[in-house]
């Protein structure tokens, strides 16, 4: 049966509220790590941004995508040692959030968050994250401009009625003919490889199987309902965009120059009654970080 309009249109603001409270409580984080005194690790960091999102009562701030455990990533690096920085994919232990990395004032880093919230029983998740720069190097910020300047270029030319392999196609095109990679290794898309993948049960319901697993009430089970509910943006992917749609986008760009760092900004692409929109909410916490630059 095909999902009502209006249900559709719910989850979809869900979405958009998930990931903005992930962001306003990811910027909060910042306010107040920048005015420690002391060193802060990315286990700390972790633990105030999930500290923050507690303060919820109807946001699951302990996100769905496990490991990295309670679904957050965060890592901490410099200009002469992001090695880290430029992971293949978060879920090995060695890319947990660490006791003894810590954030440098002229450092960069990717933090990432999966937090999700319930609606009439169902999760609708609002995943955010980003590479940021806190430095003054001109061939970094240069690389992360032109990442950017990419970013948008292959965002404006989603179109409503593409299907996924189109659009993995000539993104990875645009890609290398700008001279970039897309650093992107994953585990759980048979593809090996992709650009990202659909927000679950936006435009369809739970089956039968999946609501039993949910109804559990077990985290677990709901985090694989949600792990395995997703279709993924790669070059085999026949699923198409339609009027009521959501999916992240989130390449991952590495240049051939080994002495510049991976950039990305984890993005959510929703159609609502046809109409693209792009869920970033990144501005505010760049401006705290200095790095208007980025749009320059």
């Amino acid at each position: 049966m095909e999902l009502k309009t209006e249900i559709k249109l719910k989850r979809l603001e869900a979405c958009r509220k998930v990931r903005q409270f992930a962001s306003q409580t990811c910027l909060y984080t910042f306010q107040k790590v920048l005015k420690l005194p002391s060193k802060v690790s990315e286990v700390k960091f972790r633990n105030i941004w999930l500290k923050e999102m507690y303060r919820s009562i109807d946001i699951i701030g302990d996100g769905w995508y496990d490991p990295p455990p309670n679904g957050i990533a965060v890592l901490f690096g410099n200009e002469n040692d992001y090695k880290r920085i430029n992971y293949p994919t978060l879920r090995p232990k060695s890319y947990w959030p660490k006791f003894n990395n810590f954030l440098k004032k002229d450092g960069l880093g990717y933090i990432f968050a999966s937090p999700y919230i319930m609606i009439e029983d169902v999760p609708v998740i609002g995943d955010f994250g980003f590479t940021f720069y806190l430095g003054t190097n001109k061939k970094i910020q240069d690389h992360f401009k032109k990442c950017y300047k990419v970013l948008l270029k292959l965002l404006d030319n989603i179109k409503l009625g593409m299907n996924f392999s189109d659009v993995y196609k000539q993104s990875i095109k645009i890609i290398e003919d700008n001279k970039l990679k897309n650093n992107v290794f994953g585990i759980t898309d048979k593809a090996g490889t992709d650009l990202g993948h659909t927000i679950p049960f936006i435009d369809r319901n739970p089956d039968e199987k999946e609501l039993l697993s949910i109804n559990s009430g077990h985290v677990e089970n709901i985090n694989s309902v949600i792990s395995k509910a997703r279709v993924f943006d790669n070059e085999f992917e026949k699923y198409i965009i339609s009027e009521n749609c959501a999916f992240t986008f989130e390449p991952r760009f590495i240049s051939d120059d080994n002495s510049i760092p991976m950039f990305s900004l984890h993005t959510i692409v929703q159609f609502v009654e046809g109409k693209k929109v792009i869920a970033d909410y990144f501005k505010g916490i760049f401006d705290l970080l200095g790095m208007q630059w980025l749009n320059s």
